[in-house]
């Protein structure tokens, strides 16, 4: 490789650091506002799973609500695979989508997927599996109404009778660079819970009409946490995948100056050398 390749590859990586310096700053600015919003977000789903818990505690045992009721005579499992629209998010998606194909080839055709994320939708897609339903974009504006719609129509299907539960695949955020995929069952929801008050309590209105009015709403809460579990950890990875992309192009263009110097000085003593030797040869 001669200088002036060597020149135009330094100029080609530096354009290359200028946009992963670019994307680390954006993701930077994401992720502290996911962070913000998960952890905002955490003690009132925590306090909606105690409340929900001792409720369901308290509850008789011959209520039966539909959340509850394990479809036996359903062959199927309905699965909600969250994944990210964009890549250069470092090992987000593909762990977790090796997972998913691992569960679909053992399942085969007994489980129906709903992708969210274009990523695990072209995953799908490339392997000869498709999603029923998808949901892109999710992220973007990411708000619990926009949770809440999507679990109205997952409830929608699972109380059509065609699924004994359903289940959502997702990266639970652990620390900035890291992630863990994560399974987790959404319904039918156990009917054994703990209690977490000390006391007892008189609900007005009944217990039943608490848990009608309720149960809905935990559902969402509980999704909603899971979106932004996934959005913080894909957030934090692409920060952190675009900051290593940078001190890669870093090391590389020092490599390539130096290589650069060596040729150039190889140029001139060539040339020197050259030059001495006509001058011995006309003298």
């Amino acid at each position: 490789m001669n200088t002036r390749e060597i020149r135009k590859r330094i100029a080609s990586i530096k354009k290359t650091q200028q946009i992963t310096k670019a994307m680390k700053m954006v993701a930077a600015v994401r992720y502290r506002k996911a962070l913000q919003n998960l952890t905002a977000n955490r003690p009132y789903r925590q306090e909606m799973e105690y409340i929900i818990g001792d409720l369901i505690a308290k509850k008789n045992d011959n209520y039966e609500h539909p959340y509850f009721i394990a479809r036996k005579k359903a062959e199927k499992e309905l699965l909600i695979l969250i994944t990210s629209d964009k890549g250069f998010c470092g090992s987000f998606n593909s762990t977790l989508l090796k997972n998913c194909l691992k569960q679909l080839r053992l399942n085969g055709s007994g489980t129906d997927v709903i992708a969210l994320g274009k990523k695990g939708r072209d995953f799908l897609g490339a392997r000869g599996f498709s999603a029923m339903a998808e949901y892109n974009g999710v992220m973007n504006a990411l708000n619990y109404v926009s949770a809440d719609k999507i679990v109205k129509e997952i409830l929608l299907k699972f109380f059509s009778g065609n699924y004994k539960e359903v289940t959502i695949m997702y990266n639970e955020f652990k620390v900035v660079t890291q992630a863990k995929t994560k399974i987790f069952k959404l319904l039918p929801l156990a009917t054994g819970g703990k209690k977490t008050l000390s006391s007892e309590f008189i609900f007005e209105p009944d217990l039943k009409s608490l848990l009608e009015e309720l149960l809905p709403k935990y559902i969402s809460v509980i999704f909603y946490g899971i979106l932004l579990e996934s959005n913080a950890a894909e957030q934090g990875l692409r920060m952190t995948s675009m900051e290593q992309a940078t001190k890669n192009t870093e090391e590389l263009m020092k490599k390539l100056t130096l290589q650069y110097n060596k040729v150039r000085q190889g140029n001139i003593t060539k040339e020197l050398n050259d030059l001495v030797g006509g001058a011995a040869a006309v003298s």
